[in-house]
C-alpha cells in the first residue's frame, strides 16, 4: 500500500471541492474581521490613530504609513474595525503574496508553517506599522524577481516606488534592500538599478524634507534616546533569542531557523532571499550589544524564512507529520490567545498577563469626560492614554512629556500645549507618588488607578527646546561648574515664562548613571521673569559635579509649579574626572 502522508494527501481533497487559495485567504480575512471588530485597542494602536487624524510626512518614532492606512479606514467606518480595516486587508493580500513568491503547491503545509508563527496571528489584525512593512517587503520581492529577468525602466521605476514604500512603512525595511544588494553586486553594473535607487529616493524626498525640518527627530529617537543607557548587553541578546523562538512559534520556529540558515540557494532571487532572512537576523543579534530590540523588529526577516522553510520542507516528506502535529497543537493555543484579547475569561493577576490595555478604556474615557466637565484635559507622561481618551470620548487629550521619559509625537503637536495657556483644565496621571493639588483618584475596573485633579490656570513650557552646543561636558568630580544653555522660542510672539508668578519656572537638571538619577529635577536658575523677544536667549546653570569620577547622562528641563519638569532638552553625556 502507498502511504502517503496528511499534508501530501489533504490538498488532493480540498482541491476537488474548493480552490485551497480561497479557503486559506478567505478563512484568514474572516478570523481577522472578526478579531479586529471585538478586539480593544492596543496602546500604540491609539498613538496611531492620532497619526492619522493629524497626517504628516513622518511622526517621531515611525514614518507615515501607518497613519496613512488608518484614516483611510476610519473614514468609512468609525470604531476599532475601521481603524484596523485596511491591516486586515494587508494581511490578506501579503499571504496570497507568500504563496506567489513560494510557489505553493502544498497548502496544507504552507497553511501548518505560517498559521504556527504567533506573529502571524497578531500581525494579522494590529493596525501597526509592521503589517504594511510587510505587504511592501513581499511587494519588493515579487518586482524584483521579476527585474531580475527584465529589468526595463517601468520595472525599475516600480521596484523604486515599492522600495520608497517600504520604507515608508518602517525604517528597518531598508535592511531588505542592503541586503539585497549584498546577495547581488552585480546590480553595480546596471543603469537600471540606479534608476529604480533615484526613484525610491525621489518617492522619499517629503520624508526627507520633514525630517530636516524637525531636527531628524527618528534618527535622534532610535540611535540615541532609546539606547543611551543600554548597559545589560547579556540579557538584551538572551531575551532577543527568546523572543524570536516566541513570535516565530514556540513550537515551530526551530524549522524556520534551521532551514534558513541551511539552504541553498539556486539563483539570484532565493539568494536575496536568505541574504535578507539570515543577515537582518544576525543584524538584530549584534545590535543587541548596543541596546535592547524589540522582537518584531525583524519581520523583515521572517518574509524570506517562510519562503525558504516551505521551500526546503516541500519535498521532506516524513517531516510533514510532525509539522501538522505541531501546526494542531499551536493553532489551538493561538485560538485560546485570540479569544482571550477578546474576553479575559481566565481573569488572571495583572502580575501573571497583563492585558489591562485592552479592556474597559471606553468606559475609563467616558468617566474622565464626565469629570472633566468639559474642561480641556491634559494627560502626565502617558501618551498611549491621552491617545485612548481621544479615541474613545472623541475629545484630544495633550500628553506631556516628563523629563524621566522619551519624547513623544505630542512634543512635535505643540501647539495643543499651546492652546492650553492660562485655561482650567482637567489632569490626569497615573503615578501614585505625583499629588495633584485638590486631586482624587479612580480605580478602573482594568485594575488601572487613575489620579485626577483641576488646574484653574495652566501654565507648562513643555513645548520650548533647550540647547547646549558646542560645549565639552568634562570637568573635575565635586566641582562647581557653570553651563551655558540657550532658551529656543519656537513662536513669533515674545516667550513669557510669567504667565503666572505663583507658579515659577525654574531651570533644572538631571544626572543619570547606571540606570538610575544621581540628580533628578534639581533646581539651577530661576527664569520667571524673564521674556525672550526673538529667536532664543541665553543663560547659564551652575552645577555641582558628582563626587564619583564617571560618564553620566545629563540633560536640563523647564520645571513650572507643581508640574514634574519638562523633556526639553536632548540627552548629554558628561565625563567626570
Amino acid at each position: 500500500m502507498n502511504k502517503e502522508n496528511l499534508l501530501t494527501k489533504a490538498p488532493k481533497r480540498f482541491t476537488d471541492k474548493i480552490n485551497p487559495v480561497f479557503l486559506i485567504l478567505g478563512a484568514w480575512f474572516l478570523v481577522n474581521f472578526l478579531q479586529a471588530a471585538f478586539t480593544g485597542l492596543f496602546d500604540d494602536e491609539a498613538l496611531f490613530w492620532l497619526y492619522g487624524e493629524k497626517l504628516n510626512w513622518g511622526y517621531y518614532e515611525h514614518p507615515p504609513m501607518v497613519g496613512l492606512m488608518i484614516r483611510a479606514g476610519y473614514e468609512l467606518i468609525h470604531n476599532e474595525l475601521g481603524l484596523r480595516l485596511f491591516f486586515v486587508i494587508a494581511s490578506t493580500v501579503s499571504l496570497y503574496l507568500l504563496m506567489v513568491l513560494a510557489r505553493v503547491k502544498n497548502y496544507l503545509l504552507f497553511a501548518c508553517l505560517v498559521f504556527s508563527a504567533l506573529i502571524m496571528h497578531i500581525g494579522g489584525f494590529i493596525a501597526a506599522p509592521d503589517i504594511p512593512l510587510m505587504l511592501f517587503i513581499l511587494l519588493y520581492f515579487l518586482i524584483y524577481k521579476k527585474y531580475l529577468e527584465n529589468d526595463n525602466v517601468w520595472i525599475s521605476i516600480l521596484w523604486g516606488f515599492i522600495m520608497a514604500g517600504m520604507i515608508y512603512s518602517k525604517y528597518n525595511g531598508i535592511l531588505v534592500i542592503f541586503f539585497t544588494i549584498l546577495s547581488n553586486f552585480q546590480l553595480f553594473k546596471k543603469r537600471s538599478f540606479y534608476i529604480a535607487a533615484l526613484s525610491a529616493i525621489f518617492f522619499f524626498v517629503p520624508h526627507i524634507i520633514w525630517s530636516f525640518q524637525n531636527d531628524h527627530p527618528t534618527i535622534y529617537y532610535h540611535l540615541i534616546e532609546r539606547t543611551f543607557n543600554s548597559p545589560d548587553h547579556l540579557r538584551y541578546f538572551f531575551e532577543f533569542i527568546l523572543g524570536q523562538i516566541g513570535i516565530y512559534g514556540p513550537l515551530i520556529s526551530l524549522f524556520f531557523f534551521w532551514f534558513t540558515f541551511s539552504y541553498k540557494p539556486t539563483n539570484l532571487f532565493e539568494r536575496s532571499l536568505k541574504f535578507s532572512g539570515v543577515g537582518i537576523l544576525l543584524f538584530f543579534l549584534v545590535y543587541t550589544f548596543r541596546g535592547p530590540v524589540e522582537s518584531n523588529w525583524t519581520l523583515p526577516a521572517f518574509m524570506p524564512m517562510i519562503i525558504l522553510t516551505y521551500k526546503a520542507l516541500e519535498n521532506k516528506i516524513r517531516l510533514h507529520k510532525i509539522i501538522a502535529y505541531l501546526a494542531l497543537v499551536s493553532v489551538i493555543l493561538f485560538i485560546f490567545f485570540r479569544i482571550y484579547l477578546v474576553y479575559d475569561f481566565l481573569g488572571l493577576p495583572r502580575k501573571t498577563i497583563n492585558l489591562s490595555e485592552l479592556h474597559y478604556w471606553n468606559e475609563w474615557a467616558q468617566v474622565m469626560e464626565k469629570k472633566a466637565a468639559g474642561r480641556p484635559v491634559v494627560i502626565l507622561n502617558s501618551y498611549q492614554r491621552a491617545s485612548k481618551y481621544s479615541f474613545y470620548s472623541k475629545h484630544t487629550a495633550y500628553s506631556l512629556d516628563e523629563f524621566d521619559n522619551h519624547r513623544t509625537q505630542f512634543y512635535y503637536w505643540s501647539d495643543m500645549e499651546k492652546n492650553l495657556q492660562g485655561k482650567k483644565v482637567f489632569i490626569i496621571q497615573f503615578m501614585s507618588w505625583l499629588k495633584i493639588p485638590g486631586g482624587d483618584s479612580y480605580l478602573g475596573r482594568n485594575g488601572i488607578t487613575t489620579y485626577y485633579g483641576y488646574s484653574d490656570r495652566f501654565v507648562s513650557f513643555y513645548h520650548i527646546p533647550l540647547k547646549i552646543k558646542d560645549y565639552e561636558l568634562k570637568f573635575p568630580a565635586n566641582s562647581t561648574v557653570k553651563i551655558p544653555v540657550r532658551i529656543i522660542n519656537p513662536d513669533k510672539q515674545p516667550l513669557r515664562f510669567n504667565l503666572d508668578t505663583n507658579q515659577r519656572s525654574l531651570l533644572v537638571y538631571h544626572l543619570f548613571k547606571d540606570e538610575a538619577f544621581v540628580l533628578d529635577q534639581k533646581p539651577a536658575t530661576d527664569i520667571t521673569s524673564m521674556v525672550i523677544p526673538g529667536a532664543y536667549a541665553d543663560t547659564s546653570i551652575t552645577i555641582k559635579t558628582p563626587e564619583k569620577p564617571g560618564k553620566y547622562y545629563f540633560w536640563v528641563s523647564i520645571k513650572t509649579g507643581w508640574l514634574p519638569s519638562a523633556r526639553n532638552d536632548n540627552i548629554h553625556v558628561m565625563e567626570i574626572y
